[in-house]
């Protein structure tokens, strides 16, 4: 039997305005090991890293970004975190911490945000920073005619002023409860995109920005070499350069044999067994986390049989997910009811997620005007990512597809590259789509995936438009009193259990392991919401010093 190590739900989370942080990461347990960084990630903002700085090079697994442009971008990728930087950063437990946002204050209840920018900070051109490059940023961002992710956030800013080259002004047309923590959105160079059209500027795939690393090279499908920034305003990171490699399958095989120094290991079954020997624990450190993060299946709620609720609920009913915790993921997961995560507040825990249960099903579809006929009823096209074509995946389909095949529903699995899943989200021309959702700021808010403002141009991939819900989010995120929210929220969690937009398939524990060289070390620091100081107090073990 392999002890599992311990994990830890994330604590107290809240600052000003009671804001909640909702996101990817929520919260780490060590294993205490040999070397192993305790989670100190909420280093004081004020204390610059180490100047024992020991140089050398980290390699880290990452997504293949399209734009280094942290508005543009759609997927989390360790190169714009390392770039770019925001107002606000995160400690080990998602408080909000000044970075290039030295202070704030909110007023006039909580409608208005008053910046005050730091002195000094360069971009890595060595042109100065400015508070009209967080304009830029905004007008960007709130502009109709570029897409992205982060409007949701900023659609109910009234204004933005600057006064001063070091003061930023933030006019809420309504309180904003995610206000303050949706700042920690990576501000860019307003001189690096004028007289250039925004979506295909240079400066989208050679970035200039003010985080502790720049970009040297980038070798497209294969890999991004990154250097120390040494314009960076909080002194000079202990790495002096970061190589993210793309396309890593076997992320585990990578680590053992040195072309990577950091990774998550996804494959259950290689972490229950390799991964536990003592061979790999005497050269690895390795932890296990609950974090902000949810599989999840869209049912294109715009196209039939999937625009009925009935159906969508038949769907649900007909997937084990209780099986593929146990015998795909080995017991390393939860059932969740609703796009609620499960270390955060929102859910109504009153609220079971709907039980496997195929005569239930059958007798659903039936009803709603799909009998069995001839021993079948549709096909369903299921969508995801070619990243997604891994083990762990292809045994949960496996099952599904059994499963479903027994109602003579036939299951098509369709891996696709993010720019031909980018086109069919867009065009609506798939039945279902699998992905993993986490959030871009620490907040319990899931607008993103069920307000009908998202549809176009957002992560609505289901086409859900509820009237009472978008009334009920609109409400949530417009109070800082956390009771409210939480009332607000169990009536869009029981809307939306029963309409099931979405069919949550389990949150999955996490899994880290990384090369005993490396020290400070910790995964929150290159998550979507990393902890400041994050990967720039990384070091190295016994690595020969390049300073000068």
């Amino acid at each position: 039997m392999i002890a599992k190590p311990l994990r830890i739900s994330s604590s107290r989370l809240g600052p000003s305005l009671a804001l909640v942080l909702v996101s990817c990461l929520a919260s780490f347990a060590c294993s205490g090991k040999k070397g192993e960084s305790a989670d100190k990630s909420g280093a004081k903002v004020t204390q610059a890293p180490p100047t024992r700085a020991t140089g050398g090079n980290v390699r880290l697994p990452s997504n293949e970004p399209r734009f280094l442009n942290p508005v543009l971008e759609t997927r989390f990728n360790r190169a714009n975190i390392l770039l770019f930087e925001g107002l606000v950063g995160f400690d080990g437990t998602l408080e909000p911490v000044p970075r290039l946002a030295e202070s704030w204050e909110q007023s006039n209840e909580g409608k208005t945000i008053t910046f005050r920018l730091r002195k000094g900070v360069k971009w890595s051109d060595g042109t100065d920073f400015t508070s009209k490059d967080v304009a830029f940023t905004v007008e960007k961002i709130r502009n109709p005619g570029v897409r992205t992710l982060w409007r949701t956030y900023f659609s109910g800013i009234e204004s933005v002023k600057t006064p001063d080259d070091l003061t930023v002004v933030v006019d809420y047309a309504t309180p904003y409860a995610p206000a303050l923590v949706s700042w920690s959105i990576g501000i860019l160079p307003a001189h690096k995109f004028a007289d250039t059209d925004f979506a295909t500027a240079p400066a989208n795939m050679e970035p200039v920005g003010t985080g502790p690393f720049k970009l040297t090279r980038w070798e497209q499908g294969n890999r991004m070499l990154l250097a120390r920034n040494d314009k960076w305003w909080n002194g000079k990171a202990g790495l002096s350069s970061i190589d993210l490699l793309f396309g890593i399958e076997d992320k585990l095989a990578a680590l053992k044999t040195g072309k990577i120094d950091f990774a998550n290991i996804p494959d259950i079954g290689q972490w229950a067994s390799e991964a536990q020997l003592p061979d790999f624990l005497d050269r690895f450190e390795q932890t296990t986390s609950i974090e902000s993060i949810f599989r999840l299946i869209a049912w294109n709620g715009a196209k039939a049989p999937f625009d009925k609720p009935e159906v969508r609920q038949a769907l649900t009913h007909a997937l084990d997910r209780e099986r593929v915790i146990d015998d795909v993921l080995l017991g390393e997961g939860q059932l969740l009811s609703a796009p609620f995560f499960a270390n955060m507040y929102g859910a109504d825990s009153r609220i079971p997620p709907h039980a496997f249960h195929l005569k239930l099903a059958d007798e659903k579809l039936t009803a709603a005007g799909f009998p069995k006929t001839d021993g079948k009823r549709f096909e369903l096209d299921l969508i995801t990512l070619t990243s997604q074509k891994l083990p762990i995946n292809s045994e949960m389909f496996a099952i599904f597809q059994h499963d479903l095949a027994g109602l003579g529903i036939t299951l098509k699995v369709s891996y696709l590259t993010p720019v031909e899943f980018e086109a069919r989200h867009v065009a609506g021309t798939f039945d279902a789509a699998f992905f993993g959702w986490l959030r871009d700021i620490p907040d319990p808010d899931p607008s993103a995936l069920l307000h009908s403002s998202q549809i176009e141009g957002g992560q609505n991939f289901a086409r859900y438009n509820h009237k009472d819900v978008d009334g009920w989010l609109e409400e949530a995120v417009s109070t800082s009193d956390r009771d409210q929210r939480k009332s607000l929220y169990a009536k869009v969690h029981a809307q939306v259990h029963k309409d099931m937009p979405y069919t949550i398939l389990y949150a999955p524990y996490s899994h880290y392991a990384w090369s005993r060289k490396l020290r400070r070390t910790h995964p929150a620091d290159v998550s979507a919401q990393t902890r400041f100081p994050g990967i720039s107090r990384w070091t190295i073990e016994s690595a020969n010093s390049d300073e000068q």
